[in-house]
């Protein structure tokens, strides 16, 4: 009972974070420039957090994040290890779109501070994948995802992976080995997913 009573009062937590930033008027620009806040999506349950780095147009207008080509790239390396996006629950450091996709500048990024907070306070995540720079430096405070990526560090009581945006891998044309080198990234989190939930069990 104490247990589904805590789930309740996460999930009610996570609704009126929800609420709080539907309508945010933190960052002028952002606020022109997006067609709607992008708050996360999947599994609320999940135990895997996923963070990325903004919405970028397809993401704007449906109010999913990685539902563009970027996503199709994350449900392929998800697919690789025996996920899918029901088992993960995935936001974004800022969740509005910069216009013209440009990089969020600091102040947003600190504006959307407490927000990434509370999620990881609501739902204890076991693992935490962060992908790209942005979401990197947020969380464990350490740039140049090339020489990290898929390297494990502790976090509270989670773990942090960091991997390669597959924006990258699309950039670079579907270079075939980058995507070979994303796919071990992906092991690597299935490998500590396992290991976090037989801990728990």
């Amino acid at each position: 009972f104490l247990k589904s009573e805590k789930i309740r009062e996460r999930m009610d937590a996570y609704d009126e974070l929800k609420e709080e930033y539907n309508n945010c008027q933190r960052c002028p620009k952002l606020c022109k420039s997006r067609a709607q806040v992008v708050f996360g999506s999947g599994n609320k349950h999940a135990k895997i957090l996923f963070i990325g780095e903004a919405p970028g147009a397809n993401e704007d207008k449906q109010g999913i994040p990685f539902c563009g080509a970027s996503g199709q790239v994350l449900n392929q390396l998800l697919e690789s290890v025996g996920l899918s996006r029901e088992d993960i629950f995935i936001t974004n450091t800022i969740l509005c779109r910069p216009e013209k996709n440009r990089n969020p500048e600091k102040e947003e990024i600190e504006n959307c501070l407490g927000r990434l907070d509370k999620i990881l306070e609501i739902m204890q995540p076991k693992v935490i994948v962060t992908i790209g720079n942005f979401a990197t430096e947020r969380i464990i405070k350490k740039k140049g995802i090339t020489s990290i990526h898929g390297k494990v560090f502790p976090y509270k009581h989670a773990v942090v992976i960091p991997v390669i945006h597959p924006a990258n891998f699309l950039y670079q044309g579907r270079n075939p080995q980058l995507f070979e080198q994303m796919k071990k990234d992906f092991e690597g989190i299935a490998e500590q997913v396992n290991k976090k939930t037989l801990i728990e069990l």
